[in-house]
């Protein structure tokens, strides 16, 4: 019966840590307090960044080049910007895909003729907590002329 004793005391020791830490109050109940302290919540780092808004090309704009600029107007509280441009309004099929990018506006280059090409544009915000970092897509598409 000691050992047992001897034995659960090991491991309660084990288990709560350095005594520092940990103190017992005036009912002999142990203060947990210097182990886990509450949490600092910071609001600033949970604040999504805002959608960016479109410049060009105007929804369902018709370009006669194999290359397209693309413009957003900056995003308040954004450090960065997701961007795609795909053949497919689902995003799966890209054509192009640049993420934590600086600037608001983006040169693509290689487009084929005759096709409708969907892009969209997030704005990151890497320095908030896991969850915000990312703010909604605005989405537009827009048209190349075909290749004669």
């Amino acid at each position: 019966m000691k050992i047992l004793v001897s034995v659960l005391v090991f491991v309660t020791a084990l288990t709560m840590g350095v005594s520092a830490l940990a103190e017992m109050n005036k009912e002999g109940a142990i203060n947990m307090d210097g182990l886990f302290p509450p949490p600092k919540s910071d609001l600033s780092q949970s604040e999504r960044p805002e959608k960016p808004e479109l410049v060009a090309p105007a929804f369902f704009a018709k370009i006669g080049d194999s290359s397209v600029k693309l413009e957003w107007k900056a995003s308040p509280n954004a450090e960065a910007y997701h961007v795609q441009v795909a053949t497919d309004p689902n995003f799966k099929w890209l054509v192009k895909e640049e993420e934590m990018f600086k600037a608001t506006s983006l040169e693509v280059t290689g487009l084929e003729g005759g096709k409708h090409y969907f892009w969209r544009v997030s704005a990151e915000r890497p320095s908030n907590k896991a969850g915000h970092t990312h703010g909604s897509f605005a989405s537009s598409m827009f048209a190349t002329s075909a290749n004669k």
